[in-house]
């Protein structure tokens, strides 16, 4: 393009950057509803949370795929997170059975905030096959379907839930 480079500028450009795990935001969050008075439940089991149960969870696991974005993020007590669910994919059965706690988190912690609304609008539009202004519904069809991509695509091992025999 006849555009002149300084030496380092395409090395520079180049780096790559390894995602980084953060849930202080999430936490963040739930802290501020805690202190509101809501009630939070953990998305995999329906337990009420506290303070001291509280733990983010990454509904997509983060060893599967990094992904840090504001809907993958999700309340869950530590026992479900650590010890249930650990690093693996949700069921689709599993998945299905926290839909309603998983919408009404995102209303509660994402959506109805001026300022990370957009921002979870913006992740879920760059991250998951929805258009810019997709319904919660719409965005929760489209973790399903990226959900089915990261079992077929990677063989992730499934956690089928806390009432799976």
């Amino acid at each position: 393009m006849g555009r002149p480079i300084s030496f380092g500028e395409v090395e520079a450009a180049l780096v790559w950057l390894d995602p980084v795990r953060e849930t202080v935001l999430a936490r963040g969050v739930a802290q501020r509803l805690f202190e509101r008075g809501e009630a939070l439940e953990c998305v995999w089991t329906g337990a009420r949370l506290s303070v001291g149960t509280l733990d983010i969870d990454h509904c997509l696991p983060w060893s599967a795929w990094p992904c840090g974005d504001l809907w993958n993020l999700l309340p869950a007590s530590r026992h479900a997170n650590q010890r249930l669910k650990k690093d693996r994919l949700p069921s689709a059965s599993a998945l299905s059975a926290a839909r309603e706690r998983i919408l009404r988190w995102w209303d509660l912690a994402w959506r109805s905030d001026s300022a990370l609304g957009p921002r979870f609008d913006r992740e879920a539009t760059a991250a998951l096959p929805v258009s810019a202004g997709a319904s919660s519904d719409e965005i929760f069809a489209a973790l399903e379907w990226r959900r089915l991509r990261l079992r077929q695509d990677q063989q992730v091992e499934e956690w089928a839930g806390v009432y799976a025999s």
